[in-house]
C-alpha cells in the first residue's frame, strides 16, 4: 500500500468495522421491527444485544418481557 492510499483512507475518517454476527443480527432486528406488534421488542433487543453487547439471559428476557419485572 503506498502513501497515496493511506492518505485516502485517512481523509475518509475512521471506518467502523462490523462483525458478521453483528451484521446478521442487525438484519434480523430490521426484519423483526417491520412485523406488526414487534417494533418495540425489536428496538429493545437491538439496544441490549448490539448496543450494550449483552447476551445474558436475564437481559434478553427483560427486553422481551418488560412488564414481567
Amino acid at each position: 500500500m503506498d502513501s497515496t492510499e493511506n492518505n485516502d483512507v485517512a481523509a475518509e475518517g475512521p471506518v467502523k468495522v462490523k462483525t458478521v454476527a453483528a451484521t446478521i443480527l442487525g438484519e434480523f432486528f430490521d426484519v423483526l421491527q417491520k412485523e406488526e406488534g414487534l417494533e418495540e421488542v425489536a428496538s429493545r433487543l437491538r439496544k441490549v444485544v448490539l448496543g450494550d453487547g449483552v447476551f445474558a439471559e436475564p437481559s434478553i428476557r427483560a427486553a422481551l418481557f418488560p412488564d414481567a419485572l
